[in-house]
């Protein structure tokens, strides 16, 4: 059979951080959403949540420099890319389907572990 992932138990508690790191994004979707209005054409806002799950602020990145940028400011933690236009239940929504996705994940994570024991 071949292995297509990682199904460890740090990948299932990885996918559970994601999930309430999601979780803190949407805890400060109006903040997110209040500095919206400050990013300047050409940008976009980078909103990022810490290791250890505390809102860690936002920041305006240039389009261009995104893949380069992002990783650098999420670091160990989570960030969440926001353009212009966006409202407090689009974040929201978004937030929603990444803690979803990340719950889904663990879910399947403890399905194949259980499987395998």
């Amino acid at each position: 059979m071949t292995n297509h992932g990682d199904y460890s138990p740090q990948a299932r508690a990885a996918a559970e951080r994601k999930a309430h790191a999601a979780g803190v994004f949407a805890e400060h979707a109006e903040v997110i959403v209040a500095a919206l209005p400050a990013v300047p054409a050409g940008h976009v806002l980078v909103a990022v949540v810490d290791d250890g799950h505390e809102f860690a602020g936002t920041h305006h990145v240039p389009q261009d420099q995104i893949v380069e940028r992002v990783p650098l400011l999420e670091g160990s933690g989570w960030a969440m890319v926001f353009t212009t236009g966006a409202d407090a239940a689009a974040v929201r929504r978004r937030t929603d389907e990444m803690a979803t996705l990340a719950r889904r994940r663990a879910e399947m994570i403890t399905r194949i572990q259980t499987r395998r024991n």
